[in-house]
């Protein structure tokens, strides 16, 4: 790290001050209202979170995803989708902590240079944690989920998916 790493951040201060101090607004006053503001925000949306948090325990721990590996295997073979993937497919879209750990598991026992390695890395890459980002923006602005919105979302990733493994097989 040189120098001008470590100053960027009261370089930053400094001039947020300063453009403050000229244009005589009252910079504090205006950064404790922030702070309120995203104090509000966290406790609209705590209860979406320990919910969303909660069940992505309960599924890790009652064997579900063992289930559904062993329910889907076959279509997701068909699919060209290798089976070690399932795990990490079902629970993406839910929470990306999880992902990561099932993610940080199959670089052990692959290898992060292996064909399941540069899927999995191109999968945490190409999708998102769908019902986590909409249980927190529907969350925030008291809005009701649509179903459309959900289909979509879950195709999207679906389609994220299936081109990370096509892709990655091509180019690898």
């Amino acid at each position: 790290m040189n120098i001008s790493d470590k100053l960027i951040i009261p370089i930053l201060i400094l001039t947020i001050i300063l453009v403050s101090v000229l244009e005589k607004r009252k910079t504090f006053d205006i950064f404790t209202e922030g702070v309120i503001e995203g104090l509000e925000t966290l406790v609209k949306l705590f209860p979406v979170l320990l919910g969303l948090f909660l069940s992505v325990n309960m599924l890790r721990a009652s064997g579900i995803i063992n289930f559904l590996t062993d329910v889907f295997g076959k279509v997701f073979e068909i699919l060209l989708i290798p089976k070690e993937l399932i795990s990490i497919i079902f629970l993406k879209p839910i929470s990306a902590s999880s992902s990561l750990a099932i993610a940080t598991d199959l670089f052990k026992q692959y290898g992060v240079d292996s064909m399941i390695g540069l899927i999995v890395s191109t999968i945490l890459g190409s999708t998102e944690t769908t019902f986590y980002t909409i249980a927190v923006y529907t969350g925030a602005i008291k809005k009701k989920i649509s179903k459309k919105l959900i289909i979509l979302s879950i195709l999207g990733n679906f389609l994220g998916i299936f081109l990370s493994v096509i892709i990655c097989k091509i180019i690898f």
